[in-house]
């Protein structure tokens, strides 16, 4: 089956709140610190999204929150100054694109 980015959003500058309402989501130890920008990025088939993260991780200095891979859809958050965000997104994303060109 064909990999595909089926959502994707980046949310910018969280704010302390938020901050501690997700880091409490995610009690796995990887914190969102106030400030910071998140990406999180579905993909369908849900494996694909652990070879997103680790193109993404290797682009950027982000933090990887969760790439969960279980299911129809595989879920990554990451976590990270704005422009490393920036970074790590665009490399998940033509990650997904390579697989359906067979070069990986």
């Amino acid at each position: 089956k064909k990999a595909r980015a089926a959502w994707q959003e980046t949310i910018r500058g969280i704010s302390p709140d938020n901050a501690v309402l997700i880091t409490r989501q995610n009690r796995k130890g990887s914190m969102i610190l106030p400030g910071q920008s998140i990406f999180i990025l579905e993909t369908e088939p849900a494996g694909y999204i652990i070879y997103a993260a680790n193109e993404a991780e290797k682009a950027a200095n982000i933090t990887l929150c969760e790439a969960h891979a279980v299911g129809a859809f595989g879920r990554l958050t990451l976590a990270g100054r704005e422009a490393d965000i920036e970074v790590a997104a665009h490399a998940a994303l033509g990650a997904v694109e390579r697989i359906n060109q067979g070069a990986t």
